[in-house]
């Protein structure tokens, strides 16, 4: 029940203050505004602090990026028709529309079958191509005959023999150009898959 008095009082067990019957609050006294602002995060200074906070993020983020480049995988998008059909196929329309975008190891194990990443010996690019032979190895050339595969080298071609320029070109590759191996298909999702030749 509500305690009968006039002017102000308590109402128990509600925990408010309440006028009584036939009366009213008094009104509040006015409180002055505060003057309006600009946003911190606009103009000049925001945007100022926006790039301190994407610089701060690139530069967390960045070295363990080259870290894991320099020392585990990476994406690689390949170009070119060296490796048609397994990589770059251009049977269709929309194949022809989408480059691959690939998976490779580095610090791995190469051996014969396996697709390659390694330095172009004379222009020092990365190019993409399957190891055909290793050291002491012999390969058999196109006018017949074999070539030997010296010690330290390896002997790579392009799966599309017009339209790749390998080893049968410039000759053995030096073990040291070799950089990743090649595991699977990432992009397109319709040709994402492992490639073949690998043995993980």
């Amino acid at each position: 029940s509500r305690p009968k008095a006039l002017g102000w009082s308590r109402w128990e067990g509600e925990g408010r203050l309440a006028a009584a019957p036939g009366t009213a609050f008094p009104a509040r006294p006015g409180r002055a505004r505060a003057a309006p602002c600009a946003h911190p995060a606009h103009g000049p200074a925001g945007m100022a602090l926006r790039w301190r906070k994407v610089a701060r993020a690139a530069w967390l983020i960045t070295p363990p990026l080259v870290f894991v480049k320099d020392r585990w995988a990476w994406i690689y998008c390949v170009d070119g028709r060296s490796m048609d059909p397994t990589l770059n196929p251009q049977d269709t329309l929309l194949n022809r529309c989408f480059r691959d975008w690939v998976l490779v190891f580095r610090n791995a194990e190469f051996q014969n079958g396996d697709i390659v990443v390694l330095r172009d010996p004379a222009t020092n690019r990365r190019i993409v191509k399957r190891m055909v032979a290793q050291e002491h190895e012999f390969v058999p050339q196109t006018g017949g005959g074999f070539r030997y595969v010296p010690p330290g080298h390896c002997w790579v071609e392009g799966d599309n023999d017009k339209m790749s320029i390998d080893s049968r070109s410039f000759g053995p590759v030096p073990f040291g150009l070799l950089d990743a191996l090649v595991v699977s298909v990432l992009w397109p999702f319709w040709r994402a898959r492992r490639v073949d030749g690998v043995v993980l």
